[in-house]
């Protein structure tokens, strides 16, 4: 660097214009003149903003010395200065002390800071009211009127923009820079709540709102919420791909204190004195809470899932695996009967109905698809145990009504498995109750 570089590190010294001026205005906007200050220099100059601006553009560049981004454009500036002087003016600001600004100049590698000392300023306390910000570098492009054309990072920062600036100072679109000064990193972070691309979030019981969830379906997981809900809830959705009906066949909970995974049944007073709760209320305001997570796309089940295991493990010191058990299944199997009706239209995605004549609308289905619909759609109180496809026909798309509307009673009972087990005989599918290995859940209590 050499002393024709027009760059200003400023320590200003403020007089009785100064401080007026600050009192009647604290920031001047792109679009605004600057006021005509007059700043005191590092060695004690005394300059006015409007010989800097008069004579070429003026770039006011706020600065420090640990900002690596901020001493390479001042040495950007300091290079193009030297190959076209006259281009532009710069003058550097600072809030660091005199005293920081002369350590740093003697460091060898910085010599060429000290060669443009007489326009190195410091301790700034006016320029920074005019042009608040938070970060640095922080710039602001002044043409020859004195009017602010752009308030930058240092990304704008080139030599063609400068050398642009310089030629038509109106006509330079720069991105501008906008620093959120609500902002306060010492408080609870908020500013991205309706922005975030990634979000979990656990809170305690909140009265007033419903029992339930929110469930995404298989190949679009992206956002699960539950809310009122336990820990077993939560579980079971990962493990069930979000299954209604919890199934307590398929679940193994090692605890000593089941209340933290299973509510009171109904008038059960004998719940209340063995766990020590008053009511079913305070059973839940102590064991039920709300639970949302929403990732920036959808993701395979098997990840998505993981991260509801996850956060449920780390919150509530339990443990989860999937174990293989001998328990009470329903084994499907195909032997002789009638062929399937195959489908006419193989492009549709699945289509399941139950109707309120009292049938089943089957569309476009495999036999996996249509007992998953089942085990999904039926309460577990009536369809307790889970399937076991030994069919062997998961290429076989079909079409079928299943017609249960002349079965006693049904109008009063609802649909029973049994009664589309029976349909579903005719074409050769048979449902047995067997003893099986299942991958069933585990979790494991870790609270002492």
């Amino acid at each position: 660097m050499v002393t024709k570089f027009k760059i200003l590190v400023i320590a200003l010294i403020i007089g009785c214009y100064h401080t007026a001026y600050a009192q009647k205005q604290t920031s001047i906007k792109i679009g605004d003149k600057i006021p005509d200050l007059e700043i005191t220099t590092y060695t004690g100059k005394k300059i006015r903003l409007s010989n800097l601006y008069q004579n070429a553009p003026l770039i006011i560049d706020f600065w420090a010395t640990w900002c690596v981004p901020c001493i390479k454009e001042i040495r950007l500036m300091d290079s193009l200065s030297q190959k076209q002087p006259g281009k532009f003016n710069a003058i550097l600001v600072t809030k660091q002390t005199r005293e920081i600004i002369s350590i740093y100049m003697k460091r060898p590698a910085n010599s060429d800071f000290a060669a443009i000392s007489e326009r190195i300023v410091v301790e700034d306390t006016l320029l920074g009211k005019i042009f608040p910000h938070r970060g640095l570098p922080h710039n602001i492009w002044i043409d020859r009127e004195g009017i602010v054309r752009a308030i930058t990072t240092g990304e704008e920062i080139s030599e063609k923009n400068l050398l642009a600036f310089s030629r038509n100072p109106a006509g330079l679109a720069l991105r501008t820079k906008k620093d959120n000064f609500s902002f306060r990193p010492e408080e609870p972070f908020h500013l991205a709540d309706s922005i975030y691309t990634y979000r979990s979030i656990l809170s305690p019981f909140i009265p007033g709102i419903p029992y339930g969830e929110r469930s995404p379906q298989r190949g679009t997981m992206k956002e699960y919420t539950q809310f009122n809900q336990s820990i077993t809830r939560a579980l079971w959705g990962a493990y069930s791909k979000f299954n209604p009906g919890i199934r307590p066949v398929m679940l193994e909970v090692l605890t000593t204190d089941s209340s933290r995974f299973f509510g009171p049944k109904l008038r059960d007073t004998s719940f209340y004195k063995k766990y020590a709760y008053q009511d079913r209320g305070d059973w839940e305001r102590k064991n039920l809470f709300c639970y949302s997570l929403t990732l920036h796309e959808v993701t395979p089940d098997s990840l998505f899932t993981s991260y509801i295991y996850a956060d449920i493990e780390r919150m509530f010191k339990v443990k989860t695996q999937i174990v293989s058990r001998k328990i009470p299944c329903i084994v499907v199997s195909k032997g002789k009967g009638q062929m399937l009706p195959v489908t006419s239209n193989t492009k549709l995605a699945p289509q399941f109905t139950f109707t309120t004549d009292h049938k089943l609308i089957v569309r476009n289905a495999n036999i996996p698809e249509l007992l998953d619909f089942l085990f999904r759609r039926i309460p577990p109180a009536t369809l307790p145990y889970p399937f076991i496809d030994r069919t062997n026909s998961t290429d076989l798309r079909f079409d079928l009504d299943l017609d249960y509307s002349d079965v006693p009673g049904i109008a009063i009972s609802g649909v029973k498995p049994e009664m589309l087990f029976q349909l579903l005989a005719k074409y050769g599918l048979t449902f047995k109750i067997k003893n099986e290995l299942f991958p069933v859940l585990q979790i494991n209590d870790l609270r002492k």
